[in-house]
């Protein structure tokens, strides 16, 4: 095959399209189409589907509806499936005794027509997803459930006439394993022996790899380009070099989920004063808004209050936090949530989209975080506003000097510094200055539960955690001192088309 094929995706019933950002991120070596099924639009967008060659993925019900529109005798053209936690029948038959009884299915539909969110939301619970987050549309949702209630397409599956990967969860509550064979037949199923209902989310790494190795054994990999020597895929996201950060940032904060919000009085501190700056920007009273590292919302539900009719592009690195930020916030306007590397951003949008670009206490992890912002600002429309806040140089000096007096070198990772943050030769001129937060710990534990409370555990690259032994006279010694520790944030704000005099200021 000259050219690899479009990869096309279709979620679930329930979910939305961005249910799939974090798997296309790792797969961005093809071209892809992802289909909205329109479930909280009440309409189908972007359900056209290109030239060529095509891979479907589908999840779960969208497995189901891709076979119905594609499969022969009804198309073609794919030329291979991958279903994930898929089926081809859902309810019980004679045939199909494990199937799922119809009479749950009914109940869904009844109550769709008085509590449609409820309905919805109480279905992704027992998927291990967070509520929608936005209107669902009843009518679209009944249709789909009906399809499930009457349509058989194993015999579909069974004359593709071409190759079937299925990836399946053992604790699947929806599809559970005992059912899962049957009701897509065709292949052996590669099984995640923890896994659930949302595999693309839970474990977007595995799925990635298992399609990648899917496909290249059938010859629909991109071939290698000139001079570049084929390797083994990588699990980075968005194109990042796999070494470019801390290994696991995404899993980290994605663990830290649940927990975050308890630990995380610094980072809603700075994302109240980073609100303020924002606040005093000549912005539009409709503004497109891009955030990165949008964590559980705590700058996104401040910046909600200001501008109640936004245009929203809420994005994150780990697909959980991203979840969690949509199942807590209830933004006006147009909102679309993506989990997506920041540092390199994969959005639909071209350059000049974003009337205003801001990040709380994420730029930090970024491989290159100047090189980072100069990407980010390429997506900045006329006039528009760059706005971040992180910890740099300095911070947590308490926790460094601690190490030092006992001749040993701390394994945090470096903080960037302000200078390098400066945007040059980027047709933006702003400013950047410094504050000072100081965070009474208690002791040196409090300080350390409170990191991983928030997920920020990770050691510097090539460097390993210290032995508890050694960890126990740091901490006694941190507590000696005073068992207190300073973030020392940099607020960063530029505009494209308007010169502010360049300065760092200390606070």
């Amino acid at each position: 095959m000259t050219a690899p094929p479009t990869l096309v995706f279709a979620h679930g019933w329930g979910f939305d399209a961005g249910f799939w950002d974090a798997l296309r991120a790792r797969l961005h070596a093809w071209p892809q189409r992802v289909l909205e099924r329109g479930y909280f639009s009440g309409a189908a967008e972007d359900d056209a589907l290109p030239d060529g060659p095509l891979v479907v993925i589908g999840h779960s019900f969208g497995c189901m509806r891709m076979l119905a529109r594609l499969a022969p005798p009804a198309h073609p053209r794919p030329c291979a499936w991958v279903g994930i936690n898929g089926f081809a029948r859902f309810c019980v038959g004679d045939d199909f005794p494990r199937g799922v009884d119809p009479r749950v299915l009914r109940r869904m539909a009844a109550r769709l027509t008085t509590s449609p969110a409820a309905v919805v939301d109480a279905f992704r619970l027992r998927c291990g997803a967070a509520p929608a987050g936005a209107g669902p549309c009843p009518t679209v949702l009944a249709r789909d459930l009906r399809a499930m209630l009457e349509l058989d397409l194993r015999d579909r599956v069974r004359g593709l006439g071409a190759p079937l990967l299925s990836l399946a969860g053992a604790e699947d509550p929806v599809v559970p394993a005992s059912m899962a064979a049957d009701a897509l037949p065709g292949g052996d199923i590669d099984w995640l022996p923890d896994g659930g209902h949302l595999l693309p989310l839970q474990a977007p790494a595995w799925c990635a790899v298992r399609i990648m190795a899917f496909l290249e054994r059938h010859g629909l990999a991109p071939a290698p380009r000139a001079g570049v020597r084929a390797s083994r895929p990588s699990a980075a996201v968005g194109g990042a070099p796999a070494s470019a950060r801390p290994g696991g940032v995404d899993a980290r904060f994605g663990a830290a989920a649940d927990r975050y919000d308890g630990h995380a009085g610094v980072q809603r501190e700075v994302a109240v004063r980073l609100a303020a700056r924002i606040g005093r920007l000549d912005l539009p009273a409709r503004p497109r808004i891009l955030e990165i590292g949008c964590g559980t919302g705590c700058l996104t539900l401040l910046l909600g209050v200001r501008f109640p009719e936004a245009d929203w592009t809420v994005t994150d690195l780990s697909p959980v936090m991203v979840a969690q930020a949509r199942g807590r916030l209830r933004l006006g306007g147009a909102v679309r949530y993506r989990a997506m590397d920041g540092e390199y951003p994969s959005l639909e949008d071209g350059p000049g989209r974003f009337d205003l670009i801001c990040s709380s206490m994420a730029l930090q992890w970024f491989g290159d975080p100047a090189r980072g912002l100069a990407r980010l600002a390429a997506l900045l429309a006329p006039g528009g506003h760059l706005a971040v806040a992180l910890p740099v140089h300095g911070t947590f000096a308490e926790w460094r000097q601690a190490h030092e007096a006992l001749g040993l070198r701390p394994r945090m990772i470096r903080f960037p510094r302000s200078g390098a943050l400066r945007l040059r030769r980027s047709g933006l001129a702003g400013r950047i200055g410094i504050e000072r937060i100081v965070d009474e710990c208690g002791d040196a534990m409090a300080f350390l539960r409170g990191l991983k409370g928030i997920g920020a555990t990770a050691s510097r690259p090539g460097t390993r955690p210290l032995p508890v032994p050694l960890l126990r006279r740091v901490c006694a010694e941190f507590d000696r001192a005073g068992a207190r520790c300073s973030w020392r944030i940099a607020f960063g704000l530029w505009r494209r088309d308007e010169v502010f005099p360049e300065e760092e200021t200390a606070a």
